[in-house]
């Protein structure tokens, strides 16, 4: 079994503490240093708006300042990952925005036309043409938050929530885009019996039609069995086993000669924007979520002395 050695370790260390967001490096230092929750969410609370919701290239593809519900929930996961509890003031603002924009739009929109004003990914750019319906990303994910903090929630909401996002898996016919995949494991998380094992259930026979189990294809876009089952306690570990024990060595394998993972897309346009600040920003975040889950399953040498969080 291939393990990340010690120099391995420390390069990647490295290139986060000398490259990656004050975000991201209070991230590492929480989960590797025994570092202080709080200090993440300082940092977290440099991208909240006074509507409650994220932006400021909180996801570093969307560049506008903008509260966005996708920004809003990448800020979630952020806040989730450290234990933020619902007494602290990002968590109440951004779930009142959560609640503001659904009771708005009837849903979570995806794309915003406000992400044409700054530099932006291809995928981010808003043509005006958007569903109807319900958006299962992020709106499944987003579902998720109030579970994790139900004092949100005002009388009826989590029934409606729940009939969009259990009618939506239901049609989907075991066919979802990966994102969206990712969004429903967010929820499973976190979702109370029986709905945890009827999801749990339906993403089991979804996911290996979604997860790419070439290794030569993992260098472009596409659905990494890593990303599915980040630790030995994932949902879908038990069905992508050997893919993922196969992307663990092809990870540790190809880390850059920097130390760190680098994005495995890239944008067609506003190329100076990407070069100088959004693909350095998915590197430092990358590296420090290749980190946690080579040590989730054992592929970090053991001489490597970790004070890592259970």
């Amino acid at each position: 079994m291939k393990r990340l050695t010690q120099d391995q370790f420390f390069k990647a260390v490295d290139f986060i503490m000398t490259n990656a967001r004050p975000l991201d490096k209070k991230l590492f230092e929480y989960f590797f240093w025994n570092g202080s929750s709080l200090a993440v969410m300082n940092e977290l609370c440099r991208y909240q708006n006074t509507d409650g919701g994220c932006g400021h290239g909180i996801e570093p593809d969307i560049r506008t300042a903008v509260s966005s519900p996708v920004g809003t929930s990448v800020a979630m996961q952020y806040a989730c990952m450290v234990k933020t509890p619902l007494q602290h003031p990002f968590i109440k603002r951004a779930m009142q925005y959560f609640t503001s924009v659904f009771e708005e739009n009837g849903k979570w929109p995806l794309i915003l036309p406000e992400m044409n004003d700054e530099p932006h990914a291809d995928w981010w750019h808003y043509t005006g043409q958007t569903g109807g319906g319900f958006e299962a990303n992020p709106g499944a994910e987003i579902t998720g938050y109030y579970h994790a903090y139900p004092q949100i929630l005002r009388d009826g909401l989590l029934g409606t929530l729940h009939d969009h996002v259990f009618q939506y898996i239901e049609n989907t016919e075991g066919v979802m885009e990966f994102h969206e995949v990712l969004s429903y494991l967010r929820l499973a998380e976190v979702i109370p019996e029986p709905g945890k094992s009827m999801l749990t259930d339906q993403l089991r026979k979804i996911a290996p039609k979604v997860v790419t189990t070439n290794p030569e294809e993992w260098d472009g876009y596409c659905a990494k069995p890593l990303w599915m089952a980040p630790s030995p306690a994932s949902p879908l570990y038990s069905v992508l086993k050997n893919n993922v024990d196969l992307n663990l060595d092809y990870e540790i394998d190809n880390q850059a000669a920097d130390g760190s993972w680098h994005p495995f897309w890239e944008w067609g346009q506003f190329r100076e924007v990407w070069e100088n600040e959004a693909k350095k920003e998915w590197q430092g975040w990358l590296t420090v979520k290749t980190l946690l889950a080579l040590h989730s399953f054992g592929r970090i040498d053991e001489k490597v002395t970790v004070e890592k969080r259970s």
